[in-house]
């Protein structure tokens, strides 16, 4: 059963990994996201999905197209629990049996994938405390749904009068 479960979890993991780098090469393309500031969290969330791949290179990736509404907090947000599960698995001597035998990892290996999960947690929490970005993912396009509001400063008549 938890062989099953691990294999799952990591598989899962694989698939959200996928979308957010589908997120982030959406995100690229928009030009609303094309200032410096975006930038740096594309590559923040290019970072964090390779990173991922600590664990997710043990699973094939699946190829599915995604599509309908997705926030990076809602990604990371279940993310974060599958990283959960994983490391809940390496935890106990079932789920370490089961990587044996599935994935052949070692104490070592197992030792390794776990603290860089670990460290793959930080840093979601990191990603998940900055602004959040919205997108509809499909085949054909890319379009924001929520785009960042900046406030407009004004000077009390502009504010009273209505800009004129």
């Amino acid at each position: 059963m938890i062989l099953s479960e691990l294999a799952d979890a990591i598989g899962q993991l694989s698939t959200s990994q996928e979308l957010l780098n589908e997120f982030a090469r959406q995100m690229e393309r928009h030009p609303m996201y094309s200032k410096p500031t975006y930038q740096e969290k594309i590559n923040d969330l290019r970072d964090y999905s390779n990173g991922l791949s600590v664990v997710t290179y043990l699973v094939p990736p699946q190829k599915e197209t995604p599509a309908g509404d997705f926030s990076i907090t809602t990604i990371l947000r279940e993310q974060l629990g599958l990283i959960g599960n994983v490391l809940a698995a390496f935890d106990s001597e079932e789920g370490q049996q089961a990587a044996t035998t599935a994935f052949d990892l070692k104490d070592a290996d197992r030792r390794r994938i776990t603290m860089s999960l670990q460290g793959m947690i930080e840093l979601n929490n990191l990603l998940r405390q900055e602004d959040d970005v919205t997108l509809s993912l499909s085949e054909s396009s890319a379009k924001a749904t929520t785009p960042p509001v900046e406030a407009k400063k004004g000077g009390f008549f502009k504010k009273l009068f209505g800009g004129r």
